[in-house]
């Protein structure tokens, strides 16, 4: 498992932190969550990117917010 932001290609929607297998799975948890809340206008995995966050360089606890 790999720590990911996930990030909108629309201006104006806030990145998400998960921690999944890989992009793609982080990705579709994201537009998962989201759309659980949505009554029109569902998201798409396509409506995202994501980055892996390597938790292995913060020498420090930090709060991934």
């Amino acid at each position: 498992m790999r720590i990911y932001e996930v990030i909108p290609n629309f201006f104006g929607g806030s990145s998400h932190v998960m921690i999944a297998k890989n992009k793609s799975d982080a990705i579709e948890m994201t537009v998962n969550y989201l759309n659980q809340f949505q009554t029109r206008d569902l998201y798409k995995t396509s409506d995202f990117c994501a980055s892996a966050i390597d938790a292995d360089k913060f020498s420090e606890p930090t709060i991934i917010v």
